[in-house]
């Protein structure tokens, strides 16, 4: 039979608790107390095991007397047994995950609360050892079912990959020569349609992300251009745009003469402005970021 004081911090604080070994042996947690010995824990002895923690490693209480319980600890927790120590020292309590042994050989998570209290005019350590095990499975189905999620997302973005090319190619290949043939012999009112249907198809193309392609729609401008042309778009003039950029009138002058030129507007009378603001300048959208 035992009797108990717990042990406060610094030595303070004693509180008797009276015998409940008895007690101890009906409650769900893993009880084990032993000396506590800071200066050689090699020297350290269990004197009391309840039942729930023989039934744990499915060991005799004997059995567990007897077995050095430094043995019972993981290494890191051994490693770590001589800061436990002054912290103990300190607080007069700790806490840990570590593992316990069954007979088995089968590791078995617990968390470990561990105590300073008085037997005997002596200070042991009791510590109460919860398993963790159905803890640990659900964060190990956890990590499986992020790591499955992660994969699926990553098929699922090749695949989308996949589709744009592929949409990209059927432009380049089929579409834009298509359009371009039909133009040539379009009336203004075909021209108005095939406006029009330029414009959807510009609208489509940005929605599922085939941006790039459809920006320039078969006019090759480039990024800058298309920054550039968005500008025009919005009523800016080469010195504002030049000042937005970062750059000479003179640059911007010459972007103008090549978008004019890539539109196939070169030699017409036609206002730039105008054109991009019109459903044919429309499919150009709007930049990327550079």
């Amino acid at each position: 039979m035992f009797e108990f004081k717990l042990f406060g911090p610094g030595g303070s604080g004693m509180e008797t608790i009276g015998s409940f070994d008895h007690l101890l042996d009906k409650i769900e947690v893993g009880i084990t107390v032993t000396t506590w010995c800071p200066a050689d824990t090699s020297q350290t002895k269990r004197i009391y095991v309840n039942e729930t923690r023989c039934r744990m490693t499915d060991h005799s209480r004997e059995e567990l007397l007897e077995q050095p319980p430094i043995g019972q600890l993981t290494r890191e927790t051994m490693a770590q047994f001589d800061r436990i120590n002054a912290l103990l020292a300190e607080h007069g309590s700790f806490t840990c995950e570590s593992t316990l042994r069954h007979r088995s050989n089968v590791a078995i998570p617990v968390m470990l609360h561990m105590k300073l209290v008085q037997h005997d005019g002596n200070t042991v350590l009791m510590t109460e050892q919860h398993d963790i095990s159905s803890f640990k499975e659900t964060e190990s189905q956890l990590k499986l079912s992020r790591e499955s999620m992660r994969e699926m997302l990553t098929l699922i973005e090749k695949e989308k990959q996949t589709i744009s090319e592929n949409i990209k190619s059927n432009m380049g290949l089929v579409l834009h020569p298509l359009i371009d043939q039909l133009r040539i012999n379009a009336t203004g009112s075909q021209q108005d349609v095939l406006d029009v249907m330029v414009n959807r198809i510009g609208h489509i193309a940005r929605e599922i992300g085939v941006v790039e392609q459809f920006d320039s729609f078969g006019f090759n401008l480039t990024r800058r251009q298309i920054l550039i042309c968005e500008m025009i778009r919005d009523g800016m003039t080469s010195k504002e745009i030049a000042q937005a950029l970062n750059c000479a009138p003179s640059t911007i002058n010459n972007h103008r003469n090549i978008i004019r030129r890539k539109l196939k507007l070169s030699g017409s009378s036609t206002n730039l402005q105008a054109f991009l603001n019109s459903p044919a300048g429309a499919p150009l959208g709007e930049a990327p970021p550079i």
